[in-house]
């Protein structure tokens, strides 16, 4: 009897053990924001309502640092482990859509309303003729600076890239750990964002045609105020340690995206309140796509339905106006934020309006989107020998048109 019934036991349990399956489903969720402030708490407060609205239906969401993500999500599709919900960098983008990695959505975007209100930097998530993602942050740079610092200065809020030069040179005391600009000076493909502020934000451009361009007197000169621009911050410094050097009080400008304007939050007190942002001082704004959602190619049915379902929420009215209002970034759905809600808070009226006119940084050249990786850490080494060397820049820069040309060749 007792081996009777333990072979009752197992049958059930085998016969069970599809049913559990079939009743509770996990979406694996990665994302390099799950610990950022703002993007965190939307993150968290869609996630729960989205497993109330589907019983049995988990999201596994958790945090891989950024410095690691793309590497780590490339060796988990190379693997055939990808995520089910799948946040990516949109600069990388292109070098997933290229190898076939993710699921085409055009077919659920024309039941949607997405198409007909979404920002016109959703172009960016075609690939190939097809569409692989829905983009969630479309951007435009932005100043950001130390009122306090500029008037013990005395200088005013820059207005062109000249009157900027001058401000950071004047609020710049390296004795008092006082700088005039906190940015990446560490190697790091941010770098390339950066110097693109200058030379796009010249109205220069890094080709000509379909062949590369640094060598260009105007985008030599455009390189030169950037160089210029680092002689006045410190050096070996990432994107973060910028940023809580300047929420420390230690910077007089930094130039970011409008998602650190939720991190400025973060600030002492007595310090908040002098943290102020405006428009960058360049006839031309630089921004682009910052980030976005797709799923895996080959996703199993079921799951494609739940992830497109989770998608689909972040995507409505209520969800992206709690985007701007939690993260202080623009959303993907267009007039989200009524001229009343910018009048009443200028921040938000500021990154729209930036987020409006920012044309793309980043290059649509097929070859340079697929290998933007690539492309970036080479141009981040040449400003690393900008910064260490004595080198003339145009000679810097034909040397790295050299190297990226055989790296990365054009068509």
């Amino acid at each position: 009897m007792t081996r009777f019934l333990a072979t009752l036991t197992l049958l059930a349990s085998l016969c069970a053990a599809p049913m559990a399956v079939a009743q509770g489903v996990t979406l694996d969720f990665p994302s390099w924001q799950a610990e950022d402030p703002g993007f965190a708490e939307w993150w968290r407060a869609l996630i729960q309502e989205y497993e109330a609205k589907h019983p049995g239906v988990k999201v596994k969401f958790y945090s891989i640092p950024f410095a690691n993500y793309v590497n780590q999500l490339t060796v988990r599709f190379a693997g055939q482990n990808p995520p089910d919900i799948v946040h990516l960098p949109t600069r990388n983008f292109a070098g997933f859509a290229s190898q076939h990695w993710l699921e085409p959505i055009d077919d659920l975007l024309k039941a949607s309303d997405i198409p007909a209100h979404w920002s016109k930097l959703q172009s960016e998530m075609v690939w190939d003729g097809k569409t692989y993602g829905v983009l969630l942050l479309p951007y435009g740079n932005l100043l950001y600076y130390n009122e306090k610092i500029l008037q013990d200065a005395k200088v005013k809020v820059p207005t062109t890239p000249t009157e900027w030069l001058d401000a950071m040179a004047k609020t710049t005391d390296r004795d008092k750990g006082q700088f005039g600009l906190v940015t990446t000076t560490a190697e790091h493909p941010n770098m390339f964002i950066d110097a693109a502020t200058w030379v796009l934000g010249e109205k220069q451009d890094w080709l000509k045609g379909n062949k590369y361009n640094f060598t260009d007197p105007g985008v030599v000169a455009a390189m030169e105020q950037f160089r210029k621009s680092l002689s006045y911050a410190p050096t070996g410094t990432s994107s973060a340690v910028a940023r809580q050097l300047f929420i420390d009080g230690k910077a007089a400008f930094l130039r970011d995206g409008p998602w650190v304007w939720a991190t400025l939050q973060k600030a002492k007190p007595e310090m908040r309140p002098v943290l102020k942002m405006t428009q960058l001082p360049f006839p031309v704004i630089t921004g682009g796509a910052s980030n976005s959602l797709h799923m895996p190619a080959k996703i199993d049915p079921q799951k494609k339905k739940l992830v497109w379902e989770f998608i689909a929420l972040a995507a409505t009215p209520a969800w992206q106006e709690k985007y701007v209002e939690m993260t202080g970034s623009p959303a993907g759905r267009v007039g989200i934020i009524s001229a009343e809600q910018a009048k009443k808070d200028p921040h938000l009226g500021a990154i729209t309006q930036a987020a409006e006119t920012a044309d793309n940084l980043f290059p649509k050249q097929p070859a340079l989107r697929e290998n933007y990786n690539e492309f970036a850490t080479l141009f981040s080494r040449a400003v690393v020998r900008m910064q260490a060397s004595s080198q003339p820049t145009d000679a810097i820069l034909a040397n790295f048109q050299k190297e990226v040309a055989a790296a990365i060749p054009l068509p």
